[in-house]
């Protein structure tokens, strides 16, 4: 296939010519918003202006709209054929010659200024895509960052709160063995004040008997 420039461009003026790619029965808004300029990227030679409405120019950037196999131009409503039910470029319509030769300018002869500055649009067109995946992916993996980022405080807060939930069942534990044994205590020491008073009652017995 022959290898084609294509730009994007701003329409010259005001334009009420529709869409070269759809039409009112598909798009009823099909008003064109840009034109797409064709060139051969070999010899820089005008190929075709086609207009485009918003619907069919993001088809273009989504390379949806359909290229001819042969010379590469975007086929418009216009080469489809009725009786086929397909395309027919303009390029087999007029038994286009394809064949081109990359021929070096003249000392006298330069690049027009069209082809210059839409080849300078494409080339940024290019860095832009370039930055906008660049930045898409940034911000992708900023998504992706704060996802685990609340992903992991999520874990390290469930941690805490389990860690939490352990230490006050340790503590209850805790404070009911301290309960237990302080009863168990209480219960010695009222054994042992008992214990003292009986041996004391059977002291003082004892004196009182051996007195008299």
């Amino acid at each position: 296939m022959r290898e084609l420039e294509y730009t994007v461009l701003e329409l010259e003026k005001e334009s009420k010519k529709t869409c070269d790619f759809c039409s009112k029965f598909e798009n009823k808004n099909n008003k064109s918003v840009h034109q797409i300029r064709s060139r051969s990227k070999v010899t820089g030679e005008w190929i075709s202006d086609d207009m485009v409405c918003e619907r069919c120019e993001e088809k273009y950037w989504n390379d949806e709209l359909s290229k001819c196999n042969r010379c590469g131009r975007l086929q418009t409503k216009l080469d489809f054929d009725i009786v086929n039910g397909k395309n027919v470029c303009y390029c087999i319509r007029n038994n286009e010659d394809l064949e081109e030769k990359e021929l070096p300018l003249l000392p006298h002869e330069e690049i027009s200024q069209s082809t210059f500055y839409e080849r300078q649009i494409n080339s940024l067109q290019e860095q832009l895509n370039e930055t906008e995946e660049a930045l898409e992916i940034e911000r992708e993996e900023a998504v992706k960052f704060q996802e685990k980022s609340e992903e992991w405080s999520k874990r390290q807060k469930q941690e805490l709160l389990d860690r939490i939930k352990q230490l006050e069942e340790e503590n209850g534990n805790h404070k009911e063995e301290i309960k237990r044994l302080k009863t168990q205590l209480e219960q010695l020491t009222s054994q042992q004040v008992a214990q003292i008073e009986v041996k004391e009652t059977k002291r003082w017995s004892w004196l009182k008997i051996k007195g008299n």
